[in-house]
């Protein structure tokens, strides 16, 4: 087997600078993202139990970091984010796809719960 492809396979990552640390979460976006509503995103990352100063936003799949959020007008398969939306300028004049984006959270959250052995309240 290619060692390379062991490592994929173990889901070891390979050595990067130690100059940038690697966070733990990725949030994807397009190269002319419009990001400054940064309490919107603080907001989204906060209902899924993840900081702000955890995520990298990139433009591209990295490897290593769970993707939680793919904000790109093209999405790539495959589909491996927690939650998918339209970019971050489309969504407050879009209130379907940010129907869209709360429907998610709530389904990542009530996964979440039941994944983790919590009894749903909700019922």
């Amino acid at each position: 087997m290619d060692q390379s492809a062991f490592l994929d396979a173990m889901n070891i990552t390979r050595w990067r600078s130690a100059d940038k640390p690697i966070k733990p979460y990725l949030v994807l976006h397009d190269l002319d993202a419009d990001l400054s509503d940064e309490t919107f995103i603080a907001d989204v990352l906060r209902l899924l139990n993840v900081k702000m100063e955890d995520c990298e936003f990139d433009c591209e799949m990295v490897k290593g970091p769970q993707v939680v959020w793919d904000m790109r007008k093209v999405k790539v398969r495959p589909r491996v984010a927690w939650i998918v939306s339209a970019p971050l300028s489309e969504l407050p004049v879009n209130p379907q796809e940010k129907r869209q984006l709360w429907q998610q959270i709530s389904q990542y959250l009530n996964k979440q719960q039941t994944t983790n052995g919590g009894h749903n309240a909700q019922h």
